[in-house]
């Protein structure tokens, strides 16, 4: 199993507190049951950065340095990996950058030979040997071919079951560099493959429910005016308001941080 986080803010932030400081689900804790690997991806004006490591996070001597002081930018997709197909390398690593893309799933999709059967001869060249970076090429294909992101998801997802292709969960975080991507889709094991989100600061937004620690990075965020829509696996914190995501939905959000929320109707709903 593996754990995404993701963000879309309105200014260019740092990740530090989530993955190291929060009181509750933070990204190191995760590593620890998700020891196979750990990365980030952060646009910034110069365009995607990737940084991913195939060890622990938390046993990485580089991993603090780089989150504090490198990733920094408006949109966020990190991922903490307990590999299910694929050995432990860079190449099988979440997440991965292909053009504008950037890819992070949490699951397993038991035939990727079938799966690499959907891919187009120019999709095929692949970093590593994972189902996830198959998939991840059928979702930026379909949307390639259909002009529309959130209809190249709807048809990935189609295409997958109308091969009889079996799954865990399909869940990922994903940007196409304008907006960000957050799909559940599981088939067991619903109370895992889960995902949330919440806005921040969101509407009966008050700080007095929050920790000490939590309220005072808040405040802090507050004073800069800074606003961001955060998407987990679970909660990472102990803020109110994360709300989850439904089963087979998608949600979108863009750069004024409006949210939608998605049925992703296929025809095995």
């Amino acid at each position: 199993m593996c754990r995404l986080f993701g963000l879309y803010a309105n200014r260019p932030v740092d990740v530090y507190f989530s993955f190291f400081e929060s009181p509750m689900g933070s990204m190191v804790e995760f590593s620890h049951e998700n020891p196979s690997g750990w990365g980030i991806a952060w646009l910034d004006e110069g365009g995607w950065h990737v940084y991913k490591e195939p060890l622990p996070l938390y046993s990485s001597a580089k991993a603090r340095e780089v989150i504090q002081r490198r990733a920094r930018g408006r949109i966020v997709v990190s991922h903490v990996r307990l590999a299910s197909v694929g050995d432990r390398r860079r190449g099988n690593t979440h997440p991965w950058l292909y053009r504008s893309w950037v890819f992070a799933h949490n699951g397993t999709i038991h035939d990727r030979r079938a799966l690499l059967g959907l891919l187009d001869e120019r999709h095929r060249s692949l970093d590593g040997d994972t189902d996830s970076e198959a998939f991840f090429h059928l979702v930026v294909q379909e949307a390639e071919e259909y002009g529309d992101p959130v209809e190249g998801i709807r048809r990935a997802v189609e295409k997958i079951i109308a091969e009889g292709i079996g799954f865990s969960s399909l869940n990922f975080i994903a940007s196409d560099g304008e907006r960000l991507y957050a799909l559940r889709y599981a088939t067991t094991s619903l109370d895992y493959y889960t995902l949330y989100y919440r806005e921040r600061p969101g509407e009966g937004f008050e700080l007095r429910k929050l920790s000490k620690e939590t309220r005072q990075l808040i405040a802090m965020k507050l004073a800069y005016r800074e606003r961001a829509v955060l998407v987990a696996s679970e909660p990472m914190s102990d803020e109110p308001y994360w709300n989850p995501i439904p089963n087979k939905h998608l949600i979108v959000v863009n750069s004024g941080l409006d949210i939608e929320l998605i049925p992703m109707k296929t025809p095995s709903n």
